[in-house]
């Protein structure tokens, strides 16, 4: 097994001249999202801080493990009569469906009011972007030598980081803790890695294939870091509720699965399908008129296998690459996925564009795909703007984008344009 090493052509080799309708397009671009994410803020922020918004669930799951009433964390109606006690009067409950011990990073919060705690946690999300961006920058050289400033611009103008910042959701959270693994894996510590996506089990829909596929990919340190970490969590979450809860969590994820067809419990859940930017959305909402669902779901878990075969037969060479790959894969095929979960493909998409940027001012077909179909996976979100029922759209260009990393990731255009800046990937293809 080699590390790679740049050659010194590429370390020397200047920097191309970034082409103007590039730069207009950032600063257009970037001021237009950054605009719609403080709107936002504007237009409702009294209804979030009012208590409808998702930060409601996680909160009061933090108040039931502390007060001794973890042992109904995932009884719908025990949710509903604390949120409604703690929070604000609502017909219905936002159900907590995260492993438990998810619930322990909240139970300082709930010390605090709703209010209080609402901006406590946001401030601790704030941080957390902060340390992803110190975690990706190294990946983000050539974006900064288009404007100083577009890096920074990129974390602000992603809409799905808007959204998980104004609902107070978990899901930066999760991006920090992948970033710091994608850290791991360029400095050959897979097992650290391993253990940071393992962490992220909050979100298990999202850190499994990930998981999955380094199985597959038989990145055997990657995987014992994930099951140890999982192991763990596991651990604690069933000495927090205990046996019983076990299998109220898993009737009440098949409820919120297989049954949201039901405009009834898409109502009484909060969640609906058509909301979702991955194959499980995509497929409802183009066919749930018209099919049974039976054959929709089936049509959904074909898909899904077979986008987690395409990801595991093309392996790429080197383990940051894989992690691109499994994050982007995972985010498609994940069955419950709404517009902040989305957050992860920060990752890929800034590594993806700062790599290709230049194949703009190169003029090289292959590396111009890779950066535009990143760059519409920035940009696709808005969609939420205009069309927010139908958000399932959103999977399109996703599907995009999973489709030219697989098809280029492997070929020498890939390489071709590594190492503008000189930074090497120490990560090992072992």
């Amino acid at each position: 097994m080699e590390t790679y090493q740049p050659s010194v052509a590429n370390v020397t080799q200047a920097r191309p001249e970034t082409p103007y309708y590039v730069k207009g397009l950032a600063l257009g671009i970037s001021a237009y999202l950054i605009g719609i994410h403080l709107w936002t803020w504007i237009l409702t922020v009294s209804v979030f801080l009012g208590g409808h918004s998702d930060f409601r669930q996680l909160y009061t799951a933090g108040y039931m493990a502390r007060s001794g009433h973890a042992r109904e964390l995932y009884e719908y109606n025990a949710q509903r009569h604390f949120q409604n006690l703690l929070v604000s009067p609502a017909d219905i409950a936002l159900p907590f469906n995260h492993l438990a011990y998810e619930a322990l990073l909240f139970l300082p919060f709930s010390l605090l009011s709703y209010r209080a705690a609402y901006f406590g946690f946001l401030s601790f999300n704030v941080i957390a972007l902060a340390l992803t961006f110190k975690f990706l920058r190294l990946w983000m050289r050539n974006l900064a030598a288009i404007y100083p400033w577009l890096p920074y611009a990129m974390f602000l103008a992603f809409l799905p980081i808007a959204a998980a910042l104004i609902q107070g959701q978990d899901s930066i959270l999760l991006l920090m803790l992948f970033a710091a693994a994608l850290v791991s894996l360029r400095s050959r510590r897979e097992l650290t890695a391993g253990v940071l996506v393992g962490l992220g089990l909050f979100k298990f829909q999202i850190s499994i294939p990930i998981a999955l596929l380094f199985f597959v990919w038989r990145r055997w340190r990657f995987s014992a870091g994930f099951a140890l970490a999982a192991t763990a969590v596991g651990l604690v979450s069933l000495s927090l509720v205990g046996m019983s809860q076990l299998g109220v969590y898993f009737r009440s994820l098949l409820l919120m699965s297989i049954r949201l067809a039901s405009p009834v419990d898409q109502f009484k859940y909060g969640i609906s399908p058509a909301l979702m930017p991955n194959l499980r959305g995509l497929f409802f909402g183009l066919l749930n008129r018209y099919a049974p669902q039976f054959w929709i779901q089936a049509l959904i878990i074909l898909a899904s296998v077979a986008v987690l075969v395409w990801a595991a037969v093309l392996r790429p060479r080197r383990a940051t690459e894989s992690f691109l790959i499994a994050i982007t894969a995972s985010a498609l095929v994940s069955y419950h996925l709404l517009i902040h979960d989305l957050s992860v493909l920060l990752i890929p998409i800034a590594v993806t564009l700062d790599r290709f940027i230049h194949a703009e001012a190169t003029g090289d077909r292959d590396g111009c795909i890779m950066a535009r179909a990143a760059a519409l996976m920035f940009v696709a979100p808005v969609c939420e703007s205009f069309i927010p029922d139908h958000f399932y759209v959103v999977a399109l260009p996703l599907c995009v984008f999973l489709f030219t990393l697989l098809r280029h990731i492997r070929s020498p255009q890939w390489d071709k344009y590594r190492d503008w800046h000189g930074c090497g990937d120490k990560s090992l293809t072992g």
